[in-house]
């Protein structure tokens, strides 16, 4: 990471902790007290151990905020602070406002969770015929499903893609299933966005502007926004960093931009700190203060109501004292340490988010960064977490720190293994007959078609419909290539696997590490060779 900027960071830092900004909500006075300097301590600890440029942190306690505050910059290249009103990409935080907008059609009486989706998307189709009728509402939203965990991302990201909402309706019936519907959990995407499309077609207006008109507006939630941002217009928003070999970067590609997203409805929805202190304010109201929101407290409940069980490892029952998880509709419930905890977290390129609510005590947490750092989340929330509740003293940031260096290693090994044993044996090109007959044109039911062909002396791979799916492809040994991506913050480098028989030719892909994110879900993929030989372009060599 550059030393110039890891001191100018610091400076800001520090000089940060004793500056109060003003927001467009104001904390109470309480905000300068020994808690929020605690927070302080541990922001800057987290951003440094990190190499995280921005965060955004809001607390409320008793119902009342007592701390909203920016730390850090919003991006690296302008410098820019980061405040309460900073605009972040909050990833699958945005699931919860999708299953509060079918909520609200519940109330109206325009909708019934046990209704099926068919009955309003005569296209949604499964890959079982008795699943796609019997799949209901509220199945679009517990992950339970019988998919394979993220099947199917590879229509939504990396960003942009060229595939549609319909798209995905339609691609569904050829993702095979790998459990029993309603057995297993399994976290999914595409199925949030079927159920954004349930609300269009209810409602007759798009996800966006429902979500916009009936849950921004009401609750004045103006630093919020469902489609695209104006960055003529719309200022003070965070960009994504990933630190990439050893270096702190800006992910340019996946900044917030005037695009509608194709995933909103799982995951796309942009807000600052303080605007979603107005969202969790609103569910923590028990008395109904803000009624400007019409959901009742019947659909609150049943929002927070577990439906698919959870794993629940030894770690977290140890760290946590939880004895039981579940997922609700997009909402995250548990036990922790006694205390009844609804929660979820939001990750995408660069960005990462987590809300937390302890309804009992009217406890509310929002941290948002701009750094892909599961980790430094983890760190700010168990430890803020651990100030609120007065909970025994650990030094998260060095536990998950600790942590970090052990997968590093991991991957350190797994690294050299591939130096020696598999990057040796890469050759740039395949230069034998056998295997020049792989070249070509591949056509996947759901994702489409995708080349490998020649180009300037290298082989070159390429999707049709995820543009940024694009990187060398390497000869490892008969039948096995290695793809390379372009984009090197994927970290998700794959095997081509070729099977040859009668005169036809096909392809499965495979992460080649095992820490590669569930959403680059190339095992769900089987490609068939469509075209003959794509010829080298000889005018390159």
């Amino acid at each position: 990471m550059n030393k110039i900027f890891l001191k100018r960071l610091y400076l800001l830092l520090a000089a940060s902790l004793s500056v109060s900004v003003v927001f467009a909500i104001q904390p109470e006075p309480a905000a300068h007290t020994a808690l929020s300097r605690s927070i302080d301590k541990l922001v800057l600890k987290t951003m440094q151990a990190y190499s995280v440029p921005g965060v955004a942190i809001g607390v409320i306690q008793a119902g009342k905020i007592v701390h909203l505050k920016g730390y850090g910059v919003a991006s690296i290249k302008n410098q820019q602070r980061v405040n309460g009103n900073t605009l972040f990409k909050i990833a699958s935080n945005s699931k919860a406002f999708t299953a509060a907008a079918l909520a609200l059609l519940v109330d109206e009486g325009k909708l019934h969770w046990q209704d099926k989706v068919v009955n309003y998307l005569p296209d949604f189709k499964m890959y079982q015929g008795w699943v796609t009728q019997q799949f209901n509402i509220r199945d679009l939203l517990t992950h339970r499903s019988g998919l394979r965990i993220g099947a199917g991302d590879l229509m939504l990201w990396p960003e942009p893609t060229l595939f549609t909402r319909q798209d995905i309706i339609k691609n569904l019936r050829f993702l095979k299933p790998v459990s029993s519907f309603r057995d297993e959990y399994a976290y999914d995407n595409l199925l949030y966005i079927v159920a954004g499309e349930v609300v269009h077609a209810i409602s007759g207006k798009s996800w966006e502007n429902f979500v916009a008109q009936k849950l921004f507006k009401p609750l004045n939630m103006q630093r919020c926004f469902s489609g695209g941002v104006d960055r003529e217009k719309v200022k003070n928003l965070a960009s994504p960093h990933a630190v990439i070999n050893g270096q702190l970067t800006l992910l340019v590609k996946s900044e917030i931009n005037n695009s509608t997203s194709l995933m909103a409805p799982a995951g796309g929805i942009k807000c600052s700190a303080g605007a979603l202190l107005k969202w969790i304010s609103f569910f923590l109201d028990d008395n109904h203060h803000n009624n400007a929101l019409h959901i009742s407290q019947k659909q609150k409940n049943i929002l927070w109501q577990p439906v698919t069980p959870l794993p629940l490892s030894e770690e977290r029952k140890k760290l946590d004292k939880t004895h039981f998880r579940g997922y609700a509709l997009g909402w995250r419930v548990s036990d922790y340490f006694g205390h009844w905890r609804i929660s979820h977290t939001g990750s995408l390129a660069g960005m990462m988010s987590q809300i937390i609510m302890l309804p009992d005590s009217k406890t509310g947490i929002v941290i948002l960064t701009n750094q892909q750092s599961s980790k430094a989340r983890q760190s700010l929330a168990r430890g803020i977490l651990q100030r609120l509740l007065n909970l025994p003293e650990t030094d998260w940031v060095a536990y998950y720190k600790h942590k970090e260096t052990q997968l590093k290693k991991m991957q350190l090994t797994q690294i050299s293994s591939m130096k020696k044993n598999f990057l040796p044996q890469l050759k740039l090109i395949v230069d034998n007959e056998d295997q020049n007959n792989l070249l070509g044109v591949y056509a996947d039911p759901w994702f489409g078609d995708i080349s490998l062909k020649r180009e300037n002396n290298n082989v070159i791979f390429r999707s049709k419909k995820s543009p940024q799916m694009t990187g060398k492809v390497y000869y490892y040994k008969k039948n096995q290539w290695w793809v390379k991506w372009d984009d090197r913050s994927f970290e998700a480098d794959a095997w081509l696997y070729f099977t040859q028989a009668d005169q036809s030719v096909k392809l499965t892909m495979k992460a080649i590490s095992s820490n590669t994110d569930f959403s680059f879900d190339f095992q769900d993929l089987n490609f068939k060779k469509v075209s003959k030989h794509v010829q080298a372009d000889k005018s390159h060599h």
